[in-house]
């Protein structure tokens, strides 16, 4: 048996014999007019990522069309053309030229430290290899070949391979490239299939038709499991089918935990992630990143085209509607925001350090949610901020543009203002943060960045990625005190809100609200449905005394596994 511990990316557990796949390198021809081939290759690609996008949406698998059709685009952007393009004119040949083009791109994108924005870069080395195969004149992966129930094992699995997925076959699946955040997750965790990523050396562990067992939530894999490592992984495969059918009863429904009410709300960017949260009935929107409405276009969004988008989502629920002012700056490259050329964009100008520099699409961005806020519950939450003077500052603009629109006689509503605490410095002195703002939400994929010192987009540093790190739980801790303290809500809208020992955590902390991925909102309700409070605060002091993460998660996982198992068992509710 040999055992691998990778990056879980779609939760859920397979066991079944593997079939590895491979697309292999190309070698592309030189040929007479080698810009013409460039571009007949370019036109064939985005006609068959067009022709799939199609086909997929046509069989209801919305993700998947959206992340083909996107590649369409892509392979049509100037971006990609005019670099290749650029290649050519300089003397190079044709495979040279594509390859210093994506080389470009990549670079381009090396700095961001947003793991959803990071990953666009994928998608062009994606399209430029299909742009090579066709070059080539290479078949593609077909996946239709695999007929068998199987976990499948490859070195990287393209969105449009991940596409034609067909769940049914398809048992789950593991790459050695890749990450959590990757459309490949995505669309894995849009059909339920377990995925496991970032598995250094799997390919050349397996051959066609041993057995495999790998978990999706926790990154394991087994391969050739002897009888108690296939035992365990039986008995994970059975309790996760327990905990998504009992997830399914707690739609519509809140929590409390000891007699406090526990919203867990919906991430959301964009309007398609907006009609998951709605269908789902998430308690509201926690986290919208609207930095998704500025990036992939020529042009900012119109103050008109916001608000509609925020109009939409407060008409959507009857809680509140949190705005994400735009997080964008340094790291993050747009082509119409001025930013500094810097050495360490991650401490640079980003977030709302960026704000005075443009005031102008700031506050169109204060007077959309403004006016959304005549039509709901709207709050603007301001990302990237470390001292309480920044806040004050701040404040004091949108206080300007929202009287202005008074004195305009505008319809609007006054929106909280509130802070995101991902840096340690404001969660230090969170008890004179709480005095400035109106509601405070912990973003623990920074603040583990942050406190730990280590570059969350860094491989090399995954090992410092864990926000369950009792430096980051002690901040955690520091920031709920204070908003109790203070009477203001306080919310976590990282990853760890998503994760079951985080969530218990966090509640036990006093933690009025969960913000997650809409696939998750039902799933951590009926985690925190089944807390013993009497036994919360022990755990949260054992948790801010362990010594590392691993220790916190051995600690509190008991818990949690204890009451999922006693859930499944004593739950008449529970479909078979």
């Amino acid at each position: 048996m040999i055992r691998l511990r990778a990056v879980g990316a779609s939760g859920g557990v397979a066991i079944g014999p593997a079939v590895v796949i491979g697309s292999g390198a190309v070698e592309v021809p030189e040929v007479a007019n080698p810009a013409q081939a460039f571009q007949d290759a370019v036109a064939q690609v985005a006609a068959k990522l067009t022709m799939l996008a199609e086909n997929a949406l046509r069989v209801g698998r919305t993700e998947a069309s959206e992340v083909l059709a996107a590649q369409a685009l892509m392979a049509e952007d100037p971006m990609l053309s005019d670099a290749v393009m650029g290649g050519l004119d300089s003397g190079l040949g044709l495979a040279e030229a594509i390859d210093r083009a994506v080389s470009e791109i990549e670079a381009m994108f090396a700095a961001i430290d947003d793991p959803y924005i990071a990953a666009r870069v994928t998608d062009a080395v994606e399209v430029a290899d299909r742009v090579r195969r066709v070059l080539a004149g290479a078949s593609e992966t077909d996946l239709s070949e695999i007929t068998e129930p199987s976990v499948m094992i490859a070195a990287t699995i393209t969105a449009a391979e991940t596409a034609q997925l067909d769940a049914e076959v398809i048992l789950g699946f593991a790459t050695e490239a890749g990450g959590p955040t990757s459309h490949v997750a995505i669309i894995a965790r849009s059909l339920g299939v377990p995925a496991v990523v970032g598995a250094t050396g799997v390919v050349t562990s397996v051959r066609d038709g041993i057995t495999v067992a790998l978990d999706g939530g926790s990154g394991e894999i087994a391969i050739a499991p002897d009888d108690n490592a296939l035992s365990m992984f039986e008995s994970r495969r059975v309790q996760h089918r327990a905990e998504i059918s009992a997830a399914a009863r707690f739609k519509g429904r809140q929590v409390s935990v000891g007699g406090t009410t526990i919203s867990v709300a919906a991430n959301v960017g964009n309007t398609a992630d907006l009609k998951r949260a709605v269908d789902e009935q998430a308690d509201g929107i926690g986290l919208f990143r609207t930095e998704f409405l500025y990036l992939d276009r020529a042009s900012a969004p119109s103050e008109d085209e916001q608000a509609e988008i925020y109009e939409s989502a407060a008409r959507s629920f009857g809680v509140p509607v949190v705005v994400r002012a735009f997080d964008i700056g340094g790291d993050k490259p747009s082509v119409y925001i001025s930013t500094p050329t810097e050495e360490n964009p991650f401490l640079g100008v980003r977030g709302a350090r960026l704000y005075g520099i443009e005031r102008e699409l700031f506050e169109a961005q204060v007077r959309a949610v403004a006016r959304a806020g005549a039509h709901g519950d709207v709050w603007l939450m301001l990302p990237m901020i470390s001292t309480v003077a920044e806040i004050v500052e701040i404040r004091g603009v949108v206080d300007r543009v929202v009287n202005r629109l008074a004195e305009s006689g505008v319809s609007h509503g006054r929106p909280p203002l509130g802070i995101m605490i991902e840096v340690p410095s404001v969660a230090l002195i969170a008890d004179s943060v709480v005095n400035h703002v109106d509601f405070v939400s912990i973003g623990t994929n920074d603040l583990t960045q942050y406190t730990l010192a280590a570059d969350r987009t860094n491989g090399a540093l995954d090992h410092l990625q864990d926000p369950l790190h009792p430096s980051v739980l002690a901040l955690c801790m520091m920031t709920a005190a204070a908003a109790r303290r203070a009477g203001i809500s306080v919310s976590v809208c990282g990853l760890a809100a998503a994760d079951p020992v985080g969530a218990v955590l966090f509640a036990g902390m006093g933690i009025d609200k969960l913000s997650v991925s809409t696939a998750q909102v039902n799933r951590i309700k009926a985690v925190l449905d089944r807390v013993d409070p009497i036994r919360l605060n022990d755990m949260v002091q054992a948790a801010l005394a362990a010594p590392d993460a691993a220790s916190v998660r051995a600690a509190v996982a008991d818990l949690v596994e204890m009451n999922s198992e006693d859930g499944a068992v004593a739950d008449d509710d529970i479909a078979q």
